[in-house]
């Protein structure tokens, strides 16, 4: 009886293993690339973009990816002084789809925009916009945060253009950050968002901003009801907020995406 009993334990924490496993491996991962253009180059980006779009379309059908979103930074944001032009959102099932698209040489990238592409448009549009990609025509200025997803929450509602999002970039303060986020005001989000989302930044480029270290995505259901003004959430608010320092928000408008 022992012996079946410790052969019983070793296949469940066996199972346990595979579980937490494919529960890491599982995470959703973002990465988000905050874009400033160079001077003169607006008028043509978005449609620089709309070709990029056809590519991210195989490469989501081919299953590099799940997502790819362009956000258009409003110039009001952050008091009028925003630190992006765009943002550029490409969404991963996990961070082994994230990596192995990453890892993929130059070539590659050509190549293969190339296929996406072709029947659908002239070779002469096709070279213009991968010269345009090699040289870098349209950055003047690109910062990168690699993103692991927490916890999301979402209406159902569908991508649409001129959909309004906004961008935080947060400091935890102590340990209740996440715990506030995730049981407090996750819970007074739910039919007051169409979208939100907290992700925790686990790598970015050289030149990125360093004290942040999580960030939101949220869109808000403008027919919602405001918030029950109680004792507990008045209290919970109060604390809650010393959990966390937003650094900066953009107000953003959908341009463009494919989505699986």
């Amino acid at each position: 009886i022992n012996h079946k009993i410790n052969y019983m334990k070793i296949i469940y924490l066996k199972l346990l293993l595979v579980f937490m496993t494919f529960s890491l491996n599982a995470q959703v991962y973002t990465e988000v690339e905050e874009i400033t253009l160079k001077e003169g180059t607006e008028n043509d980006y978005e449609a620089f973009e709309s070709f990029w779009g056809t590519v991210k379309e195989k490469m989501i059908s081919d299953g590099y990816q799940d997502g790819w979103f362009v956000w258009k930074v409003d110039p009001t944001s952050f008091d009028g002084n925003p630190w992006a032009d765009y943002l550029i959102v490409n969404v991963y099932k996990d961070k082994s789809q994230m990596e192995s698209l990453n890892n993929k040489p130059q070539s590659w990238w050509v190549d293969y925009m190339k296929m996406a592409h072709k029947g659908k448009t002239k070779r002469s549009v096709i070279k213009k916009y991968s010269n345009e990609t090699v040289n870098n025509k349209y950055r003047e200025k690109s910062v990168t945060y690699t993103n692991q997803r927490i916890s999301d929450l979402s209406s159902g509602e569908n991508p649409s253009k001129g959909l309004v999002a906004y961008y935080h970039g947060i400091e935890q303060l102590n340990e209740d950050y996440v715990d506030f986020e995730l049981k407090f005001f996750r819970e007074l989000h739910k039919g007051r968002k169409l979208w939100w989302e907290l992700n925790k930044i686990s790598n970015r480029t050289d030149n990125a901003y360093k004290p942040v270290t999580h960030t939101i995505f949220e869109i808000n259901n403008e027919k919602a009801s405001s918030v029950e003004s109680n004792f507990t959430n008045e209290m919970m608010l109060k604390y809650g907020q010393t959990t966390r320092k937003i650094h900066g928000t953009l107000k953003t408008t959908l341009v463009n995406w494919r989505w699986q």
